[in-house]
């Protein structure tokens, strides 16, 4: 563990402006500066840093945070990598302690599925290298991967028993609910357990801070499910996870490419070849999250390298609007019919691959070929292709390229330029929602940014929170973070009201305390830009919100007499039960806040 005061003491010795300027020319506009987001091509800057408050936040992907999150995010490093670098540039040692046994305890769940995964990470390479993994060891060779490559992405074989996993984390004194939450354990209804994993080579998930958040597995011979991978858990998610993404980084850095597979072994033989800019979705389509993981890599070019039958196309077309929204471009390498990247690269060599790689047709004309391809040049195919390519055109904001890319299309199909693009535009378009302004501010031209979907009483309250700490003690005295449903939300409502510090420090305790990337973005957001706040307005919505809150009791009531009007029993119960728990639950919040109330006025404090 890094000590808290040295993290603290590195964040305030490094300039925030002067680390961003190394990657981002910055202007300053008013009291912040203002550039090009590195995250995301855009034309018109809206990356925006505050030096008095040492955040960034950027209006058009959403990115923001302190430095740390900063670095992350442009060099790819964890927290712990961060933290040394930026030290060593300030002159400030980074010592390391061990956690006390007290630590220890309060280890969250995320935390110890990490060490559970850690743990099988182990044993997996120990099992591969032991007398059970020769089969294993043996297949792996035999498809080339040297041990080499075993070592660096931490390959390993598990056993064909049904117990050796949970015997290994049961030495190790890993809860059961920590295994079966990690998704190494599956429970039986009988309320026994058995390994996920069994008699399969090995390949652990690693995150973006070099933890194991997940596995995949293979069979060695033609048993079903070929692949199996680990569950959603709350470390691991497919969506926002890159096999092989640990090693790719550097390669990603220096080339600018970042070249996108769909197998393990792929990434593999690519990597061993020298070409380590590469990374392997996990059994599902590519995500915004993916293309933003890669760009924070150092990614300016895609390459993906499909197959070239309908599953490839149809991964292809999903992946449109997926480069559209984070403004990428990309291309589609197809390789010779019968080989994916790594017979191919084994067979030809990574020279050849590289070659092909220099032709690989843009993603939109990809599409376009395979709709001609698959519904050919007649009237009725021809219409058929423009039917195809509709949806994939619109998903272009930028006009000019469409524009550009219909072009292309009514060549390729022979059709009257004009009367593509009429056909392609009729129906109803891509549609975008004015900002919605927050009732508590004052009025002011300049739009929030992209607020949430749903504009909640729960998310206006963050707001005011995160920007007026002059609202807290209210908020306490009336047990604000009760009434809250959003767990997120009500994270960064129960954070605000536990801080005591002084209010330009109170941005930084959000950073330094919130788990989730998507709960600091929101908090830099909502924190990068000054706006006035009228505290009469302030309290009126929190009533506004418990007025809400409380008349859900009438409105339970109600649907009680209902039920014992209809005779229906059961119904009534369970609503007796429900109303039973929320009356108990109002006057506990009533009573709490009166106590609050009442220790504050016997302090001689002055209630807001």
């Amino acid at each position: 563990m890094i000590p808290e005061e040295v993290i603290s003491d590195i964040k305030h010795a490094t300039d925030i402006v002067q680390v961003v300027s190394e990657t981002v020319q910055l202007k300053k506009t008013g009291s912040n500066f203002a550039g090009l987001c590195p995250f995301h091509s855009e034309k018109t800057p809206s990356f925006t840093v505050s030096p008095t408050k040492q955040i960034y936040y950027c209006f058009g992907c959403g990115a923001g945070g302190s430095v740390f999150n900063f670095v992350m995010k442009r060099d790819g490093l964890s927290f712990p990598e961060t933290v040394r670098s930026l030290g060593s540039r300030c002159g400030i040692e980074v010592p390391e302690r061990p956690m006390s046994d007290e630590e220890k305890e309060k280890i969250g769940v995320r935390e110890k599925i990490f060490l559970a995964n850690r743990l099988a990470v182990d044993f997996f390479s120990q099992t591969l290298k032991g007398a059970s993994g020769a089969g294993a060891l043996a297949y792996l060779r035999n498809r080339g991967i040297t041990d080499e490559t075993m070592e660096k992405f931490g390959l390993g074989y598990a056993p064909d028993a049904w117990d050796a996993v949970s015997g290994c984390l049961s030495s190790h004194r890993v809860p059961v609910d920590i295994a079966v939450g990690s998704g190494l354990l599956i429970a039986k209804e009988t309320g026994r357990y058995y390994d996920r994993f069994r008699n399969r080579i090995v390949f652990p998930i690693f995150d973006t801070a070099m933890q194991v958040s997940g596995f995949g597995g293979r069979v060695m011979d033609d048993a079903l499910p070929k692949y199996l991978n680990s569950p959603e858990t709350p470390v691991y998610h497919k969506a926002r996870s890159l096999y092989g993404l640990h090693a790719a980084r550097e390669g990603i850095r220096q080339s600018g490419t970042a070249f996108v597979v769909e197998g393990y072994f792929d990434v593999l033989a690519l990597f061993q070849n020298g070409i380590t800019q590469v990374a392997a979705t996990l059994g599902t389509a590519l995500t915004r999250d993916h293309v933003r993981l890669l760009s924070r890599c150092g990614a300016e070019r895609f390459v993906l390298v499909f197959d070239s039958d309908g599953a490839g196309i149809r991964a292809a077309l999903r992946s449109v609007p997926v480069f559209q929204k984070e403004y990428m471009t990309a291309k589609v390498l197809v390789l010779p019919t019968g080989h994916d990247p790594d017979s191919f690269v084994r067979e030809s060599g990574p020279e050849a691959f590289l070659a092909l790689a220099d032709k690989a047709m843009d993603l939109l004309e990809f599409l376009m070929d395979a709709a001609i391809r698959s519904h050919g040049l007649s009237v009725e195919g021809r219409l058929k292709v423009l039917a195809d390519m509709k949806e994939p055109l619109l998903a272009m904001e930028d006009r000019v390229a469409r524009s550009l890319y219909i072009r292309i299309l009514a060549e390729k199909v022979g059709i009257d330029e004009e009367a593509v693009s009429e056909k392609i535009h009729r129906g109803p378009g891509p549609t975008s929602r004015p900002p919605v302004a927050e009732p508590w501010q004052e009025a002011s031209g300049k739009p929030l940014g992209r607020l949430k979907e749903e504009n909640s009483l729960e998310y206006q309250i963050v707001s005011m929170l995160v920007r007026y700490a002059g609202i807290h003690a209210y908020c306490r005295e009336v047990g604000i973070t009760d009434y809250f449903e959003e767990p997120g939300l009500k994270e960064i409502c129960s954070l605000a009201l536990a801080y005591d510090g002084p209010p330009e420090a109170m941005t930084d305790w959000f950073l330094m305390n919130l788990r989730e990337e998507g709960q600091r973005e929101l908090v830099a957001r909502l924190a990068i830009d000054e706006f006035p706040v009228i505290h009469q307005r302030c309290v009126a919505l929190i009533d506004q919100y418990v007025r809400n809150r409380n008349r859900l009791g009438d409105d339970l009531s109600k649907r009680i007499r209902d039920a014992e009007a209809r005779g229906d029993h059961e119904l009534l119960l369970a609503l007796l039960e429900e109303k039973r728990r929320f009356s108990q639950d109002l006057k506990r919040r009533q009573h709490e806040a009166r106590k609050v109330k009442h220790q504050s006025g016997v302090a001689g404090g002055k209630t807001i």
